[in-house]
C-alpha cells in the first residue's frame, strides 16, 4: 500500500494506493469518523490483481489537512474541487468512481460536473437519494445546536455507545461488528473536536425543509454505467431510494447487500469487491477505456 500527499489549492490531502493493474478505480469515503483506510482497507487488499485502486481522505478527514469554514453552500464545490485536483495530478484521465454516503453524494456531483471522465460510477448507500431525514424537523434543529457536539464527547467517554452506535446505523450482523473496530472508532472519538467534520457536513446538507444535494432529478443525465450498490437494511438511505434512483439512470443496475446497513463493503467487502469487479470487467471486456 503506497501512501502520498498531494497538494490541491493551500491544503494536503492524502492518497492510498494499491494495485499495480490497468482498471484505475477512486473509493471517497463517508461523513463522520471515516477515512479512506476506514472505510475501503479492505476493500483494497482484495481488488483483482487488473485494478489500481485510489481511496482519498477528504479534507477534514483521515490525515487530510481540516481546514476551516468549510461548511455552507460551497461545501460540495469544494470537495468535488478537491477531488478534481487529485484525479489531474494522479493523471487519470478516464477511471471507476465509487464513493459511500457522502462520499457518494461527492462521486455523483463530480460525475455530473466530469462525465467524460467516470467510464463507470458506483454509489454505496450515497447521500444526494435522500430528500428527507427521519423526523427531518427534530434533525435539523439536532445538527444546527450543539447536542452533536455533546454525543461525540459522550462517545469518547463511553466505549459502550460507539459499540451501539455501530449496531444501531452502520453494521446489520452483530459477528461483523468486532473488538478492533469498535476501539479504532472509540480512539478516533478521542481527537481534539472529532465532531468538527461531521457538522460541516451535516450542517451544509440539511435545509429546514429538506437536503442538499437533491440528485433525484438530475440522475437522468448520467449517461454511463451506473452501478448503485445497497444495503438492505439502511435505515437512511432506503432500499426504495435506491431502486427509484436505478430507474432514473439509462444504464443503471442494483445490488443490495442482504442484512447490511449504511457500511455495506465494511461489512462484507468481498462482496463488494466480487459484484463491482464483474460489473466492471464486464464494461472493459465491451470497451477500450483509457487508463492511467
Amino acid at each position: 500500500m503506497k501512501e502520498y500527499i498531494l497538494k490541491c489549492n493551500q491544503y494536503n490531502i492524502v492518497v492510498y494506493e494499491s494495485g499495480l493493474g490497468n482498471i484505475p478505480l477512486v473509493l471517497l469515503h463517508g461523513g463522520g469518523l471515516d477515512s479512506a483506510m476506514l472505510s475501503w482497507r479492505e476493500v483494497m487488499n482484495s481488488m483483482p490483481e487488473q485494478y489500481v485502486v485510489y481511496a482519498i481522505d477528504l479534507l477534514g478527514y483521515g490525515k487530510s489537512d481540516r481546514p476551516e469554514g468549510m461548511k455552507g453552500q460551497l461545501f460540495y464545490q469544494k470537495h468535488i474541487s478537491a477531488v478534481e485536483s487529485v484525479v489531474d495530478q494522479l493523471h487519470l484521465d478516464k477511471f471507476v468512481l465509487s464513493g459511500l454516503s457522502m462520499g457518494g453524494s461527492i462521486s455523483i456531483g463530480y460525475t455530473l460536473k466530469n462525465p467524460d471522465k467516470v467510464t463507470a460510477l458506483i454509489p454505496v448507500d450515497s447521500w444526494g437519494l435522500v430528500s428527507k431525514m427521519p423526523m427531518h424537523s427534530l434533525y435539523y434543529w439536532y445538527v444546527n445546536t450543539s447536542l452533536l457536539k455533546t454525543s461525540y464527547r459522550l462517545f469518547a467517554k463511553y466505549r459502550w455507545m460507539v459499540k451501539w452506535s455501530i449496531k444501531y446505523s452502520l453494521i446489520g450482523y452483530r459477528s461483523k461488528i468486532s473488538e478492533a473496530l469498535i476501539d479504532e472508532l472509540f480512539t478516533l472519538c478521542q481527537i481534539p473536536n472529532p465532531e468538527q467534520s461531521m457538522q460541516d457536513y451535516q450542517r451544509s446538507s440539511l435545509t429546514k425543509y429538506g437536503t442538499i444535494p437533491a440528485y433525484a432529478e438530475r440522475l437522468k443525465e448520467l449517461q454511463m454505467p451506473v452501478l448503485f450498490i445497497n444495503g438492505e437494511k439502511d435505515s437512511l438511505v432506503t432500499v426504495k431510494l435506491a431502486e427509484r434512483a436505478t430507474q432514473s439512470v439509462k444504464n443503471g443496475k442494483l445490488h443490495i447487500m442482504k442484512g447490511c446497513k449504511h457500511w455495506p463493503q465494511k461489512e462484507r467487502p468481498e462482496e463488494y469487491v466480487k459484484v463491482v469487479d464483474a460489473f466492471v470487467a464486464g464494461l472493459y471486456a465491451k470497451s477500450e477505456f483509457a487508463t492511467k
